[in-house]
C-alpha cells in the first residue's frame, strides 16, 4: 500500500508538496518554487535520497511549481518529470532532463507494484491545463489548487467549506469550471483528498464538501474591480458583462446572442465563450447600454433572466442597477402586463396549458443540444413521405454523418466543448443545405441529412461544399473531419412495406457509417464504394484467456461480426475511445479491475453506459447475477458458453437498434 508524506513548504498558507512511497519507488508531487527547496530537501532527506525519486509530477506549471527543478537536478534527481502539454515546450527548452506529458503516457502511470496513478484534467483550475492525480488502489486524490483553503483557526467542516469556497472565489475563473471537474471526480470512490494548500479532506467530509462547493456560485471577484481605494471604486464592467453573456449562453445559442448585438456599439467575439471584443463605450455607460440593447431586441424576458445575477452584483459589490431596471418605462410595462393578465387570466391559463403541452411534446421530439428533431421524429416523417411521387431522374437520399474526432475533443476540452462542436456543425450544415434538405439528430452523436429530392451529382456537390465550409470555418476548437454514409431509396427492397423500408434505410445508413469510420478519417461510403467491407458490427471482448478469445472470434465470424480483444479494462477504454462498439463481452475475473468494476465505470460515463454488456464467466453464481442486475448488465452466461445462445442475444440487440 502506498504511503503518503505531506511536506509543508509554507506554514502560513499550508502550501504542501507530497511524497508517495510505493514499495521501493518514490514519486514527488508539486515540489514548489526555488525558495521552498531548503525545507523540501530537509524533509526529503529524512526519508530517502533525492537520487531515489523516480518521478516528479507537476500538476500545474506556474512559477511556484517549476523553479525548483534545476536545483533538484543538481541535487541528484535523474528520474522522469511528468507535466501537462502546455508546460512541456518551456520545460523542454529550459531544462535537460527526461520529460513526459500526461498525454504521452495515456493519462496514467503504472508503478512496479501494480498501483496506477490516473491523471484527471481539471482545466482552468486555475490554469488552462491543470490536472489532478488519483491513486487508484488507495483511492486518494491529489487535487492541486482544487479544494485548497489556506490556514484556518479551527478545522471544522463549516470552516473548511468556507475556506475552500473563499479560496476558489479568489483564484478560479468561475464555479462552472469547478462543477465540470467535480462531475469527473464524483465517480471515484475517494477516501482522502490532498490539495496543494490547506487541509486534507477525509472520507466523511468529501460528499458534503462536493455539494457545498458545487452550489457556491461565483464569477471571480478579482475581475469585478479595476481599482479600489478608500474613496473610490472603479468597476470592471466589461468583465462583469462577460459573466452576463456566459449566463445567457447557458440558455440560448451563441448565434442568437450575437444577433442581438449585431450593428450595436458592442462587438462580441467567440472565444471559449462569448465575450466583449471591443466597444467605444466604457464604464457605467457601457453597463447601461448593454441592458438597453437587450431590452430593445428581446424585451423584458431576457432582462428578467439576468435580473437575479444583476441584483447579486448590486448586493455584493454595491454596483448600481442598470437604469433600465428602475426606469418608469419598465414599471409602466409591468403594470400594463399585470392589468392585462388580470383581465384575461382564464384565457391565459388555457393558452399556458396548451403551450406547456406543445413545449413538452417539442422537448420529447427535439435534441436539447442541437435543437434538431430527433431520430424518432425522422422515422415518422419518412413513413409519411418516402413513397410520395418523385421528379423523373431524381431520387431520395439519406446521409448519416459523424465527427471523426468528437471523442478526442470531448476528452481534451470537456463535454461542453463537444456539444458546442455539434452545434457549430449544425450551423454550417444549415448554411450549406438546400430547401429540400432536412436535418435530424441521430440517437448517437451523429446527424442524419435527408434529401427529399436529389441526384447523384447534387449529393457530391453538397458534400464538397460542406467540407469546404468546414475547412474555411474558425468556429471549431480544432479542425474536424466527417465520416459520411449515403443511401438512396433505389437500394431498398421494393417488396417491403413502407415501415420495413424505412427500417432498412436507417439501418443501412448507420452500418455503412460505421464502416466509413473504420476505414479512417474523412471517409465517404455509398453503394459503389462500400464493397468488401461488410460487417454487422463490432464486439469488444475483455478476457485474458487466449483459447476463449480464439473461440469467440470464430463464433462471431460466422455472423459477420468483428471481435476486438482487450486483456484488461485499460486496453478496453482505449478501444472504446477509438471504435464504435456494438456490444461488450467481459469476464468477471481480470488481473487489474474485475468485470463488474468495469461495468460500474462505464455506467458513470454517458458515452458508454448504454452499450450492451454481457458477462461470460466460469464463476456464474446467485451473487454474481444479483450484482449484475444492480449494474444493468444485459446477460450473464456461464462458460463454456452455448454459441447459439450468445449469437441469438447479439442478433436481438441489433434488431432493436432502429425497430419502429
Amino acid at each position: 500500500m502506498a504511503k503518503i508524506t505531506q511536506i509543508i513548504l509554507e506554514d502560513k498558507v499550508k502550501r504542501s508538496s507530497y511524497l508517495i512511497k510505493d514499495n521501493e519507488e518514490f514519486i514527488l508531487l508539486d515540489p514548489g518554487a526555488k525558495h521552498h527547496l531548503p525545507k523540501l530537501l530537509e524533509e526529503l532527506n529524512k526519508i530517502t535520497d533525492i537520487k531515489n525519486i523516480s518521478y516528479i509530477i507537476i500538476q500545474s506549471n506556474d512559477y511556484l511549481n517549476i523553479t525548483s527543478l534545476e536545483t533538484l537536478m543538481e541535487s541528484g534527481f535523474s528520474g522522469v518529470v511528468i507535466v501537462n502539454e502546455t508546460g512541456f515546450p518551456h520545460l523542454r527548452q529550459s531544462f535537460d532532463f527526461s520529460l513526459k506529458t500526461i498525454a504521452d503516457i495515456d493519462y496514467k502511470l503504472e508503478l512496479k507494484s501494480g498501483e496506477i496513478l490516473e491523471f484527471i484534467t481539471t482545466p482552468f483550475l486555475p490554469f488552462p491545463e491543470c490536472f489532478s492525480t488519483y491513486l487508484t488502489k488507495a483511492n486518494i486524490l491529489f487535487s492541486g489548487h482544487l479544494f485548497s483553503s489556506g490556514s484556518l483557526e479551527e478545522k471544522t467542516q463549516e470552516n473548511l467549506i468556507n475556506g475552500i469556497n473563499g479560496f476558489h472565489e479568489a483564484i478560479m475563473p468561475s464555479v462552472e469550471f469547478i462543477r465540470h471537474s467535480l462531475q469527473k471526480l464524483k465517480s471515484l470512490k475517494l477516501k482522502q483528498i490532498y490539495p496543494r494548500l490547506g487541509y486534507s479532506l477525509e472520507k466523511e467530509d468529501i460528499t458534503t464538501v462536493f455539494s457545498a462547493v458545487s452550489k457556491y456560485d461565483f464569477y471571480n471577484t478579482k475581475q469585478v474591480f479595476l481599482k479600489k481605494n478608500q474613496k473610490n471604486v472603479s468597476f470592471n464592467y466589461e468583465a462583469i458583462l462577460n459573466h452576463m453573456l456566459k449566463w445567457l449562453e447557458s440558455r440560448y445559442h451563441p448565434t442568437e446572442i450575437l444577433e442581438v448585438f449585431k450593428d450595436s456599439e458592442i462587438q462580441l467575439e467567440q472565444f471559449a465563450n462569448l465575450e466583449i471584443a471591443s466597444s467605444q463605450i466604457k464604464g457605467y455607460r457601457l453597463w447601461n447600454y448593454f441592458f438597453e440593447t437587450i431590452f430593445t431586441k428581446k424585451g423584458t424576458n431576457w432582462l428578467a433572466l439576468l435580473e437575479p445575477i444583476v441584483k447579486k452584483y448590486n448586493s455584493l459589490y454595491n454596483i448600481n442597477l442598470p437604469a433600465i431596471y428602475t426606469s418608469k418605462f419598465i414599471q409602466q410595462e409591468k403594470a400594463i402586463q399585470s392589468l392585462s393578465a388580470n383581465n384575461t387570466l382564464l384565457g391565459e391559463r388555457l393558452i399556458d396549458l396548451q403551450k406547456k403541452v406543445t413545449e413538452t411534446t417539442d422537448k420529447l421530439l427535439r435534441c436539447p443540444i442541437t435543437n434538431l428533431y430527433n431520430q424518432r421524429f425522422m422515422i415518422e416523417h419518412l413513413i409519411n413521405n418516402l413513397d410520395k411521387p418523385l421528379v423523373v431522374d431524381e431520387t431520395r437520399g439519406l446521409m448519416a454523418i459523424q465527427i471523426d474526432n468528437l471523442v478526442k475533443i470531448n476528452k481534451k476540452y470537456g463535454p461542453t466543448k463537444g456539444d458546442e462542436t455539434l452545434r457549430n456543425l449544425v450551423y454550417i450544415l444549415n448554411k450549406t443545405k438546400g430547401d429540400l434538405t432536412i436535418l435530424f439528430k441521430q440517437n448517437g452523436p451523429g446527424i442524419f441529412i435527408y434529401k427529399q429530392s436529389t441526384t447523384d451529382d447534387e449529393i457530391k456537390t453538397f458534400l464538397a461544399r460542406l467540407n469546404k465550409n468546414i475547412s474555411d470555418s474558425d468556429v471549431f476548437a480544432e479542425p474536424i473531419t466527417l465520416a459520411v454514409s449515403i443511401v438512396k431509396i433505389d437500394e431498398l427492397n421494393p417488396e417491403y412495406p413502407t415501415k420495413e423500408r424505412v427500417n432498412q434505410l436507417i439501418e443501412l445508413a448507420l452500418t455503412r457509417l460505421e464502416r466509413a469510420k473504420q476505414k479512417g478519417n474523412g471517409q465517404v461510403l455509398d453503394k459503389e464504394t462500400d464493397v468488401n467491407t461488410y460487417i454487422e458490427g463490432i464486439i469488444l471482448l475483455v478476457d485474458e484467456d487466449e483459447t476463449y478469445q480464439n473461440l469467440m472470434i470464430k463464433i462471431f465470424k460466422r455472423i459477420n461480426y468483428d471481435v476486438i480483444i482487450a486483456k484488461d479494462i485499460y486496453e478496453a477504454y482505449e478501444i472504446l475511445e477509438n471504435k464504435k462498439i456494438d456490444c461488450i463481452i467481459s469476464e468477471i475475473n481480470l488481473s487489474k479491475l474485475d468485470g463488474f468494476r468495469f461495468k460500474q465505470k462505464l455506467n458513470d460515463d454517458i458515452s458508454y453506459k448504454s452499450i450492451p454488456f454481457i458477462i461470460a464467466s466460469h464463476h456464474k453464481s446467485l451473487d454474481a447475477v444479483i450484482r449484475a442486475n444492480l449494474l444493468d448488465v444485459d446477460l450473464v452466461l456461464k462458460k463454456p458458453i452455448i454459441p447459439e445462445e450468445l449469437i441469438g442475444h447479439i442478433k436481438r440487440i441489433k434488431d432493436k437498434r432502429v425497430r419502429l
